[in-house]
């Protein structure tokens, strides 16, 4: 993105009310902040700016990921084995993963005894992570031999026993497609299921509906006359509200949304547009794919940050104004928490950049604001009015002498 630097259009905002940049008082400069920041939302969220608008793919839950903590409830998009795609979404019924006791070798045979009982078949897959001898990390079929222990086929003669924090994450299902039943659930609107009675003998895997609480509930241990609501035997079903969420972890805040795809827009003609709402959780696709496609506008930041300062402890989320190279200033937001290391390392830091065409609407309608606070009404509305007529040129500059096509929406299966 062509951008322009903070200290520019504060120079040229300084400069348009009288004051040399280099004489301007620090107090004033806070003042200029706050106009100019106030000024950059209103740009940022008149139109679905080119240089502010992205279309990412998204899920309604992260991925699944071995040794990630899970608790009885958790949902997760799973993506599939080594073997075997799958791109579905599973409810844990318990806490996880299982914290590995030891692994021992014999030949290409990896024995690992868990602290807990497993409650894995011979046939389920498991993610085995955190050993210090890699050859053991695998994603895996295992061979149960007892309530405690499994075995799988190990490779290269790796150092025995095992070292490090090991841990053993159930994969939600196997590379034959068969659900892990006393871990996964896979996730649905609505649930369904035979009224529970304390006389019949429940398997692993099978689902009742519990009139006292109306709710639905997974079996995880095959029993007769235990309570669904005791949950080291039942996992509680909880219906999935399919929505992306406003923020997700790896992936940029979403601000306002223009609509939602099937597939990527921009490389296929082959999608659909499926209903969605917004709610406080995020955007809803009840009858939307596993998987959507996004056209948004990127959450506008305020600029808020005060001069970054070595020494002073920052976490992520906190802004700073930074001199780069010479007077040139801008505002960065820090990634990594630090109490040392200088926005110029793209590795804690990311610049708040920008958009070049904002710069004279920035410079006329923040000083629009300074005239208004010295009681200039005549001479601010004047600016007001310049600047837009600014940011109407930018405008006209993308809708007409940049004529885009709108894209036809294409009926198709989902």
């Amino acid at each position: 993105m062509r951008s322009v630097n903070y200290s520019e259009v504060l120079q040229l905002l300084s400069e348009l009310a009288g004051i040399p940049y280099a004489d301007l008082p620090t107090a004033t400069a806070l003042t200029y902040r706050g106009a100019i920041s106030r000024w950059f939302r209103k740009a940022w969220e008149v139109e679905y700016w080119p240089e502010l608008t992205r279309c990412d793919q998204r899920y309604y839950r992260a991925a699944w990921a071995a040794g990630t903590t899970y608790t009885a409830g958790s949902e997760v998009y799973f993506l599939g084995n080594t073997g075997r795609s799958v791109g579905a979404y599973y409810q844990a019924l318990r806490a996880m993963p299982l914290t590995v006791s030891s692994i021992t070798r014999v030949s290409a045979t990896a024995i690992v005894t868990t602290a807990s009982a497993h409650g894995l078949v011979t046939g389920d897959w498991v993610t085995i992570s955190g050993a210090s001898q890699t050859d053991y990390n695998l994603n895996t079929e295992v061979t149960v031999t007892g309530s405690t222990t499994f075995t799988y086929v190990v490779l290269n003669s790796p150092v025995t026993p095992a070292t490090g924090t090991i841990k053993a994450s159930p994969n939600p299902v196997d590379d034959a497609g068969n659900l892990c039943k006393a871990w996964w659930y896979p996730c649905q609107a609505t649930y369904s299921g035979t009224p529970y009675s304390a006389s019949t003998t429940y398997a692993v895997g099978d689902v009742v509906q519990y009139g006292a609480t109306g709710e639905y509930y997974a079996c995880l241990q095959s029993n007769a006359g235990y309570l669904p609501t005791d949950t080291t035997i039942w996992g509680l079903l909880t219906p999935f509200d399919k929505y992306v969420s406003y923020t997700q972890t790896g992936f940029t805040a979403i601000g306002d949304v223009r609509d939602v795809y099937t597939k990527n827009p921009r490389l296929l003609k082959t999608y659909a547009t499926p209903d969605w709402t917004l709610t406080q959780n995020g955007v809803q696709v009840p009858n939307g794919p596993a998987v959507v496609w996004l056209e948004y506008r990127t959450r506008f930041v305020p600029l808020t940050g005060s001069d970054w300062a070595s020494g002073t402890s920052y976490a992520v989320g906190d802004q700073v104004l930074y001199n780069s190279s010479g007077s040139i200033k801008n505002f960065y937001t820090c990634i990594q928490a630090t109490s040392s290391v200088a926005p110029s390392n793209t590795a804690y830091w990311t610049i708040l950049e920008i958009p070049y065409l904002f710069q004279p609407y920035l410079v006329h309608g923040a000083f629009a604001d300074v005239l208004r606070m010295d009681g200039q009404m005549d001479k601010a509305f004047q600016q007001e009015k310049l600047a837009e007529e600014y940011l109407e040129i930018e405008a006209a500059k993308l809708f007409n002498l940049q004529p885009q096509q709108n894209r036809m929406d294409m009926s198709a299966a989902y």
